[in-house]
């Protein structure tokens, strides 16, 4: 009787040898020691990542979770700088291309936009992008298309194979085009993001930013920065976003550049839900009453804002502030959310003490926002409001 082929786990063993890496990163106490996993880590993250392994990374992130602390930021931190970042050699020399993402808070009553961006606005942006974030040494490309956040790259796969196309882009001097219809449609919700998408190019050693050049402190001068692009960029966005009011960060390397904007999209999406109530209820923020909710999966994982009119149980519109890995129970979120919804104009808020449920509406999928008694509702605008077809999930 033939013997049966002995198969193994796919990706087990790939997976066990990544995460021995990462900890081994984690837990070292010197720059020396340092150097050896780094390059160890590299080594086996690039393969991976060559070969389109995503199965293996995805399952050593998993893993991680349970390892030692600082394992998962090691191997994470590892993985997303090989993804968004490559080294070529050119007739310059070696060269650093990095995938960036330039983000825009925005919100508005109608659809907003993603689209291709015109050749003229392509060539403003990619001007005010070397002139105001990145350094005197970095040539840029971007993508002709204003992103919504679920058309970007999926996968650590999709964004590095993106790199290596703009990558190409870099050394022809042109702009990455893109076929729409290969593009997903995008949400239609009240508040989101748009982003510029591109990658720039620096001698290695060289700084990235404008910042790194500037001899004020960092932070201040990353904030000059800052102002300066919203500024001059966005007055090359101003025509692509015209009736949608809008809000620029910072643009960075990709997955910080996300992170970032997630970060502040939680803050603008309580004022962006103030005005857009007013807007389209005509109903002024002092009128207003906003209920705060923890929610709870395993352990709470998220706060949700519902709006009602004045001493009404009906909920008609809701936003989500949901927690990062560094806000726990004990951190004070109502508060900070609290003081948002003063600066935005509203004077009634209702905290609640329960612990409220991650509900959905089973229809829609919408989320559930509470009301004054804690009861979990499906947001509804009222009949007469001038909503110009824009959904509230």
């Amino acid at each position: 009787m033939p013997r049966a082929p002995f198969r193994r786990k796919s990706g087990a063993r790939e997976s066990n040898q990544l995460v021995r890496l990462a900890e081994g990163l984690a837990s070292s106490k010197s720059r020396a020691e340092d150097v050896y996993w780094e390059r160890e880590l590299e080594k086996a993250v690039t393969a991976h990542l060559e070969n389109n392994d995503e199965e293996a990374i995805n399952r050593a992130l998993d893993k991680a979770h349970d390892s030692p602390e600082n394992t998962f930021d090691a191997l994470a931190d590892m993985v997303e700088s090989l993804t968004e970042s490559v080294l070529i050699d050119s007739e310059l020399g070696r060269q650093r291309v990095c995938l960036f993402a330039a983000p825009i808070l925005v919100w508005g009553r109608a659809k907003i936009p993603t689209k291709t961006i015109p050749k003229q606005v392509v060539q403003n942006l990619t001007v005010q992008l070397s002139a105001h974030v990145f350094s005197s040494k970095a040539k840029v490309s971007i993508v002709d298309y204003l992103f919504a956040p679920d058309q970007l790259p999926h996968s650590y796969s999709e964004s590095r194979a993106m790199l290596d196309t703009l990558v190409s882009s870099l050394r022809a001097k042109t702009a990455l085009s893109v076929d729409t219809k290969t593009v997903e449609d995008a949400p239609d919700v009240v508040c989101d993001m748009r982003m510029v998408i591109g990658a720039f190019q620096v001698p290695e050693g060289e700084p990235f930013y404008a910042w790194q050049e500037m001899t004020t402190p960092v932070e201040e001068a990353r904030q000059t920065c800052l102002a300066n692009w919203r500024a001059q960029g966005g007055a090359a966005i101003q025509p692509m976003l015209v009736g949608f009011p809008h809000e620029l960060t910072l643009p960075r390397t990709f997955f910080s550049a996300c992170r970032d904007a997630d970060l502040a999209s939680r803050a603008y999406s309580i004022g962006a839900s103030v005005s857009y109530i007013e807007a389209v209820t005509h109903t002024p923020p002092e009128k207003l009453t906003a209920i705060i909710g923890g929610c709870w999966g395993n352990g709470i994982e998220e706060y949700r804002i519902g709006f009602s009119l004045g001493d009404e149980e009906d909920v008609i519109h809701g936003t989500i502030w949901p927690l990062v890995s560094d806000e726990a129970e004990d951190t004070p979120v109502p508060d900070e959310i609290e003081q948002l919804l003063r600066a935005a104009g509203v004077t009634h808020i209702i905290t609640l003490d329960e612990q409220l449920p991650l509900e959905f509406c089973d229809d829609c999928g919408a989320p559930h926002f509470p009301n004054r008694e804690g009861e979990m509702l499906h947001a509804h605008l009222p009949e007469d409001a001038d909503t110009e077809g824009v959904q509230l999930h």
